[in-house]
């Protein structure tokens, strides 16, 4: 027992001098280190990624352009260059005052480097089609919604024979943003902003898909199943738009959230062409007139009967037939007279060629539906009240006005008053929870740091103190005070007995005590053998 209790690590502690001292010295330092990086770890900055999926080539740019700039960046493992929070604007700013990153394509760089003498036509036309599709994919990349874009240009070598002319094509595919998708109207803006960039290139030839493999675009744009969907959106909007209208003129009067209108329009697609062709007979012009007179009058020639007699001349003296009277005095003068007239005239005509509107409207059905009165009383509470047939009568007259009804078009609205289940308006749009806040996770951060900090504190500075500093015990134990100092000769009141230093002497001392009083040397092994247990 004596000589477990003389190698126990308080003895020893005793037993070296100094040691204690420089247990408690290196113990208080590792304390304090641990306690120092707990609050710089809470404190620290959080890094933002600056850029991210950069090639090799690039990434070497911006790590030596920021440390030019003095501004600290870490490369995580997946290569992506990450800076503190507070400096991610200021590095974006001066690496792009720099040109990085650079593309690995090059655009228009790549036509203003000097060729190589010798450089073949074929060649020169692959570096233009490069250039022109990295410029095309820069210009998409600038849209909202776009991450990036690569543009394939398929143009064919231009032939003089017109059997062997090809149009040119195009494909495009989009890397969208997470979460994001782009609207007919963008992907008709990317379709046409290629079209109007390529020579030759129509509309109808550029194929858009995106990063998952959705169609967005397709060559038959003027398919039925394209115009189908056109006019589907068509009258979805036209649907909305009345609805909006309704809404807007009866909340006002009533209150937000107290109108729910429905619109369901019977459109008509059909493409009708005609030309018709009126005459007025009232209205006539004349155009053109002719007349013609023609007048003849008999000269001196013979007249009669022709024959020998006839033909002989006035006076001629000779006896006429039986049967025949004689002709005489002057002769008769025969004249010929015609008129002909011919008038031309313009009838008024109307050629007119109708061309009837695409998605005309051929009938509207209605449907609105309106919340009790709110009414607030003069001690502040709130009561409800239906309306009357007045009020509905009115309010269906302002949704005819809004929605330009039309009965001859069949047109129906149904108003109707409802007690709604919850009368309350809407309340503002919620925003991020408390658990998204991001002062969270620095508050966070600072409450595990100062909990690690307390915990190094209490659960290994402080045992190693009260270790350190508690008084040593003799090898009589604690009840061995009062007792005289046999080992020096003297007796010191409430002291413990030292022991020397050399184990021998220590021995000697153990066997004198105990046989001087060997009461107390039992109750000294008892209560050791009690401690140990």
């Amino acid at each position: 027992m004596a000589e477990n209790a003389l190698t126990a690590p308080g003895g020893v502690l005793d037993s070296v001098p100094g040691l204690r001292q420089l247990v408690l010295l290196v113990g208080v330092a590792v304390a304090i280190a641990a306690a120092v990086w707990l609050v710089i770890w809470s404190q620290g900055q959080s890094y933002a990624v600056l850029y991210g999926h950069l090639s090799e080539r690039e990434t070497g740019q911006v790590m030596d352009a920021l440390t030019a700039a003095g501004i600290d960046f870490k490369l995580n493992p997946a290569g992506a260059v990450t800076v503190p929070e507070s400096k991610a604007q200021e590095a974006r700013i001066r690496l792009a005052s720099q040109g990085l990153p650079q593309s690995d394509a090059l655009g228009i760089e790549m036509i203003q480097k000097d060729s190589a003498l010798g450089t073949s036509s074929m060649m020169e036309t692959a570096r233009y089609q490069s250039a022109l599709e990295t410029e095309l994919a820069r210009t998409i990349g600038k849209v909202q919604g776009v991450q990036g874009a690569r543009v394939h240009l398929a143009i064919p070598k231009p032939s003089v024979f017109l059997r062997d002319a090809r149009k040119a094509t195009a494909s495009v595919m989009l890397q969208l943003y997470p979460g994001r998708r782009l609207d007919p109207g963008q992907v008709a803006a990317v379709v046409h902003l290629i079209a109007s960039s390529v020579p030759e290139l129509e509309s109808k030839d550029v194929t858009v898909v995106d990063q998952a493999g959705t169609l967005l675009s397709s060559p038959d744009e003027d398919g039925e199943s394209a115009a189908s969907t056109k006019e589907f959106e068509y009258t979805r909007k036209l649907e909305e738009s009345y609805q909006r209208r309704i809404v807007e003129i009866l909340e006002p009067m009533l209150g937000p959230g107290r109108v729910h209108a429905t619109v369901t329009a019977d459109m008509d697609f059909t493409r009708t062409e005609q030309t018709r062709e009126n005459y007025d007979p009232q209205r006539t012009v004349v155009r053109s007139e002719q007349l013609a007179n023609d007048e003849r009058k008999g000269g001196d020639g013979a007249q009669g009967i022709p024959g020998a007699l006839s033909n002989q001349p006035p006076g001629t003296s000779g006896t006429p037939p039986a049967g025949q009277t004689t002709t005489t005095g002057t002769a008769v003068t025969p004249s010929s007279t015609s008129s002909r007239s011919t008038k031309n005239f313009e009838v008024d005509r109307v050629l007119s060629y109708i061309k009837q509107p695409i998605g005309t409207i051929k009938r509207l059905s209605v449907g609105v539906v309106l919340d009790d009165w709110q009414k607030v009383g003069a001690d502040g509470s709130a009561t409800t009240a239906p309306m009357s047939e007045a009020d509905i009568k009115r309010f269906t007259e302002l949704v005819r006005e809004s929605v330009g009804f039309k009965a001859d078009r069949g047109d129906q609205i149904s108003v109707i008053n409802q007690a709604f289940k919850t009368g309350l308006p809407p309340g503002p749009a919620e925003g991020p929870s408390l658990l998204q806040q991001p002062w969270l996770a620095a508050l966070g951060k600072q409450v595990v740091g100062i909990g690690l900090v307390l915990l190094v504190a209490f659960m290994v500075l402080r045992p190693l103190m009260s270790n350190l500093t508690r008084p040593a015990v003799g090898v009589l134990g604690p009840n061995a005070r009062g007792a005289p100092d046999s080992a020096t000769g003297g007796s010191q009141a409430g002291g413990a007995i030292k022991l020397s230093p050399s184990f021998e002497q220590q021995i000697a001392a153990a066997r004198s005590l105990v046989g001087q009083d060997p009461k107390r040397a039992a109750q000294v092994v008892k209560e050791w053998v009690a401690t140990d247990s």
